[in-house]
């Protein structure tokens, strides 16, 4: 008797984290109440990763092995050449998923099947000597939104927070190598503007913040860059707005600096020219609440 076809395909590119990937293969393997198929993608790691994927025995499991190392995007893209399921997750080796995270997020798929993409809530789980965790900003009331503006901003949903739809997927080409560590952004801009998204607020994963991870010091460049060709696939009828909410952003990051250097009144002042730019920032549900806790965090940190 053959097994049944997978509702979703969880694909999870590694490379050297042995220590962590266990746990975040055990997350999807424990998931419930949904026929699911995990493609983990080993990108030619040189740790004790091909000996630990050897001893998988779940047969809902498969492994795929890059023979010299590319970079997420390619490990990403080869799993979804391989996924059988009408949804597909690209969930991170080291985060961990929450009990009923796949069958929540396909749910809420099939209530909306003009939406895109469903994004559950995350928790932050500090493992890098800070302790404890934290939600992230996320709304608490399920809606359907299009989140395009949002993303041109600067918000972002975690890997594992985010189930798509496949042939979706397919059709924006997956992921782009060319943008290097902020894929992730790129991905998103590209598939934003294929329909809406369904926010739920239920918590889907757990985001390990551990001294394993790593981001270049050019982190703000990349993201610009990914930003910049972002505007200029708009028509140009719209392109006027995006540079606006773009201003905004950068008026915002500016506030943060200012605040972190104890310049108050500064930040004052480029929270308001913010405000002026681009007030739709203070009325969309996923930018207001964290933009506001970005704020206070700074105010806080710098006083105490």
């Amino acid at each position: 008797m053959s097994a049944p076809s997978p509702e979703v395909s969880v694909i999870v590119p590694t490379f050297n984290r042995v220590a962590l990937l266990p746990e975040s293969i055990a997350s999807v393997c424990a998931q419930s109440g949904i026929e699911w198929e995990l493609i983990v993608v080993d990108d030619a790691s040189t740790d004790a990763t091909p000996g630990f994927l050897a001893t998988l025995t779940e047969a809902r499991c498969r492994t795929l092995r890059n023979a010299t190392r590319g970079d997420r995007s390619g490990a990403c893209n080869l799993g979804l050449r391989h996924a059988r399921g009408e949804f597909v997750m690209f969930h991170d080796d080291d985060d961990l998923l929450r009990p009923g995270a796949l069958a929540r997020l396909v749910a809420a798929l099939r209530r909306h099947p003009q939406a895109v993409a469903a994004v559950g809530g995350r928790w932050d789980w500090f493992c890098d000597g800070r302790g404890g965790g934290r939600r992230d900003s996320h709304p608490f009331v399920p809606r359907v939104r299009d989140v395009y503006d949002d993303l041109l901003f600067g918000w972002s949903a975690g890997s594992g927070q985010n189930i798509y739809r496949t042939e979706r997927v397919r059709q924006i080409g997956g992921f782009d190598a060319t943008h290097h560590l902020v894929e992730d952004r790129d991905f998103w801009l590209r598939i934003a503007p294929t329909g809406p998204v369904v926010i739920r607020p239920e918590i889907v994963m757990t985001c390990r913040v551990h001294p394993g991870q790593w981001k270049p010091a050019d982190i703000q460049r990349r993201r610009e860059r990914v930003f910049r060709a972002a505007i200029r696939r708009l028509p140009r009828g719209q392109r006027r707005r995006a540079l606006r909410i773009r201003k905004c952003s950068r008026a915002i990051l500016a506030a943060e600096t200012a605040l972190a250097d104890g310049r108050f009144s500064y930040a004052v002042g480029e929270v308001f020219r913010a405000t002026l730019v681009w007030p739709g920032v203070w009325w969309s549900p996923l930018l207001g609440p964290w933009v506001a806790r970005r704020l206070a965090r700074r105010v806080w940190h710098r006083l105490r």
